[in-house]
C-alpha cells in the first residue's frame, strides 16, 4: 500500500515535512517506532527516531493509501 511518512509538529499535531513515501504492506499503529538512518542531500541523518501518532487510511480510485504522522523522538 502506498504509504506517506509526514513529520509531526510536536505541539499542533500537523505536518512538517514528508520523511518518504513508501510501497509497504506493514501494517502501522499508533505507538510504533522506526529509525531513519538515510542520508538526505549529503548530510548524515543518522538515526532519526520517530513514533507513529496517526495513521489515515484512504480508499480512492487507485485503491487503498495511507498517511502516517509520526513524532521525532531526542536521540
Amino acid at each position: 500500500m502506498l504509504t506517506e511518512l509526514w513529520e509531526s509538529d510536536p505541539f499542533t499535531e500537523r505536518r512538517v515535512g514528508l520523511i518518504d513515501t513508501l510501497d509497504t504492506a506493514y501494517r502501522w499503529e499508533k505507538g510504533d517506532t522506526f529509525v531513519d538512518g538515510r542520508g538526505v542531500d549529503g548530510r548524515d541523518r543518522a538515526h532519526d527516531r520517530f513514533r507513529v501518532i496517526s495513521v489515515e487510511v484512504r480508499i480512492g480510485d487507485e485503491g487503498l493509501s495511507r498517511t502516517i504522522l509520526a513524532l521525532r523522538l531526542d536521540s
